[in-house]
């Protein structure tokens, strides 16, 4: 089992007023499988992405990742965990501005002191269709070809775990269908695993799973 959660509970506090966003969610995912969330705007899908990346702490609740608890891991140690193991496709895409599109796929591979890191960056690129784009800085991209370049950096490391955030909302259709398949074969190729966020229901239907999330629990669904 790559990754296991039970029991998640998460809220907010605006003003006096509390929001519950997770109320006792749970899944779980093993090796080649993928899994689609789907649910209505704000129902806290990117916050739940966000907790299974580490990037956001739950209030209660368990996380198993490769056997491991991780639940409460320090931000440090969830850094080394991403860099090593878990790869994070979002929506805002978090590409850092003063690096080129083959530095930004780097960096990753620097963190772990991957050998020969550009020559793995520059195929990961030629491999989204930006290759020739590689010394371009995210300000000389389109929002389609910096989703690209985030998606091959979320790539890089080979991770267990891919987590997507809407990741072909920024693509035209066609680049769309040909980023997600490469997507879907690296996760069966690696033995990975894939949860995605996605208002696509044609996207949704090719995983292997979908569950909605809906008032703050995961719930058995079918986006077909």
């Amino acid at each position: 089992m790559i990754l296991e959660c039970k029991d998640l509970h998460k809220s907010f506090r605006q003003g006096s007023n509390v929001i519950n966003v997770l109320n006792g969610a749970s899944l779980s995912l093993g090796e080649k499988d993928t899994l689609a969330i789907v649910g209505k705007s704000g129902s806290g899908k990117s916050t739940l992405l966000s907790i299974l990346s580490g990037i956001e702490s739950v209030d209660s609740g368990v996380i198993n990742f490769m056997g491991d608890e991780i639940t409460h891991y320090s931000q440090q140690k969830m850094t080394e965990l991403r860099a090593k193991s878990i790869g994070v496709i979002f929506q805002q895409f978090h590409l850092i501005e003063h690096l080129s599109a083959l530095e930004n796929v780097m960096l990753p591979l620097e963190i772990i002191n991957e050998e020969n890191a550009k020559e793995k960056a520059l195929s990961l690129l030629t491999s989204v269709g930006l290759g020739e784009r590689a010394n371009h800085f995210p300000s000389q991209l389109s929002g389609g070809e910096k989703q690209r370049v985030a998606i091959a950096r979320a790539m890089s490391n080979k991770p267990k775990l891919i987590l997507a955030d809407e990741p072909s909302g920024s693509l035209d259709e066609d680049t769309g269908t040909t980023i997600m398949n490469l997507l879907f074969d690296l996760v069966e190729k690696e033995n990975m695993g894939l949860i995605l966020v996605t208002h696509e229901l044609q996207l949704a239907a090719r995983c292997g799973r979908s569950l909605i999330l809906s008032h703050g629990s995961l719930q058995d669904g079918t986006a077909k």
